[in-house]
């Protein structure tokens, strides 16, 4: 994502889905969907992309982990799917990617993981609260965000 010294930012607005992410790794959030590959270009290509953080609390991630037994006697609202297996083999040494949601209706909605809940779940059963993250700026995060045709104008 080099630019020459002069060139204006580019405009988040105006930046496709490149064409080459045909089958891409996404994640989908609610009515948002980002596409990680993407993501992972820019990070690798501009470390401004993204800002990394050595150390992040994941405990409050939990909530979204599928229980280790499930017991049947409880609802999940939001659940991320997991692969035990692939879980397992993660490297928690990787940054787990983190995007600012958009803003909706003039109030923070705060962030969510975007790639890394198989970290998230291997360090949690291992009893740790900390992760590496890259935090995306929100230029990278509307960026690589890949709205559906009926996301709501404010998610775009």
């Amino acid at each position: 994502m080099s630019r020459p010294p002069n060139a204006p930012e580019p405009d988040p607005a105006t930046v496709e889905h490149p064409a080459t992410h045909i089958g891409c790794e996404r994640f989908t959030w609610m009515l948002i969907r980002w596409c990680v590959t993407h993501a992972r270009e820019l990070i690798a290509a501009d470390p401004g992309a993204a800002v990394l953080h050595p150390e992040v609390d994941i405990t409050r991630l939990a909530v979204f982990m599928p229980p280790a037994i499930p017991s049947g006697d409880t609802i999940s609202l939001v659940t991320v799917d997991i692969d035990h297996d692939a879980a397992m083999a993660s490297d928690l040494e990787r940054p787990i990617i983190v995007a600012p949601i958009p803003p909706y209706r003039g109030k923070d909605s705060g962030s969510v993981v975007i790639d890394g809940w198989e970290q998230v779940y291997k360090a949690l059963h291992q009893f740790r609260q900390m992760l590496p993250a890259y935090v995306l700026t929100t230029q990278t995060e509307h960026t690589v965000r890949d709205p559906f045709p009926y996301t709501p104008p404010e998610w775009r």
